[in-house]
């Protein structure tokens, strides 16, 4: 939804409330109208019955109907004409009103527009270079349809990706696996070895996790390496831990940091 027009589109609202009003009132009235004119109708044919007879009571008292339900015709065709007017002029205001809100969401979703541009500009652009890290089974089938075949793996001592290589996918059917989802798995795997991988698997082959998604638990170091412009784990290669310490960093907190990117290295690192 559009965050531009809130007031104009509350204006349309009443205003559609008000000319539904008004069209009610209109039909009320023609049908008012229409039962005058029918009376009016059978007042004329008495008229004519009794018109040889311009001093009859009866004929006055017909007369004086007849005038009175004329008035009440003509008042009724008056007031139907200021309603259509009403009208014409409330749709007129109406259509007004949804140019603007149109012209203003036009206007927003080219803002938009502009604003995704200019983000993916900014964003780091992925430059197909030699892998620094192995994947992992668990990273590349992390949705929940594979954990029947992660399984299977974790008890095959099958860690990463490139392990697959020799695995006889049509065997697993007698680990109880259904043919849909070994072939799922084995359809990963093609397009992994085809380079078919989603844009993350490929940051993360180059540049290693993001800082904040393996020191989660470690706020204030994540917001120290922000701090220093460091985002992937690729730029801790050559970071001098020691440093810390002068930022408020204690030496028992400083040797788990360390120990944390030793134990990501020895298990995804080429």
């Amino acid at each position: 939804m559009s965050l531009f027009g809130i007031k104009e589109k509350e204006k349309i609202a009443e205003l559609n409330i008000l000319i539904d009003s008004l069209q009610k009132e209109i039909i009320k009235n023609k049908t008012k109208e229409d039962d005058l004119l029918n009376i009016i109708q059978e007042k004329e044919k008495k008229i004519e019955k009794i018109s040889k007879s311009p001093h009859d009571r009866q004929f006055e008292k017909i007369t004086l109907e007849f005038d009175k339900v004329t008035k009440e015709n003509t008042d009724l065709k008056n007031s139907n004409k200021i309603f259509k007017l009403e009208n014409m002029k409330l749709i007129t205001e109406n259509h007004e009103i949804i140019e603007k809100i149109t012209e203003i969401e036009k206007m927003a979703d080219s803002l938009r527009e502009e604003n995704k541009i200019l983000k993916q500009s900014k964003e780091p652009k992925i430059v197909r270079e030699e892998p620094r890290y192995r994947v992992l089974i668990k990273d590349l089938y992390s949705a929940r349809k594979h954990d029947e075949f992660k399984k299977i793996c974790d008890n095959s001592s099958y860690i990463y990706v490139t392990e697959l290589e020799n695995l006889n996918f049509e065997k697993l059917i007698a680990d109880g696996i259904s043919k849909t989802k070994i072939n799922n798995a084995e359809n990963e795997y093609i397009k992994f070895k085809n380079g078919e991988f989603s844009s993350d698997i490929e940051e993360y082959l180059i540049y290693g996790h993001k800082v904040s998604k393996v020191f989660f638990r470690y706020r204030s170091f994540v917001s120290y390496l922000t701090e220093i412009g460091i985002k992937f784990i690729y730029q801790l290669e050559n970071f001098d831990f020691e440093l810390l310490k002068g930022e408020n960093f204690t030496p028992t907190q400083v040797e788990k940091l360390k120990e944390k990117i030793a134990e990501y290295n020895e298990l995804r690192k080429k």
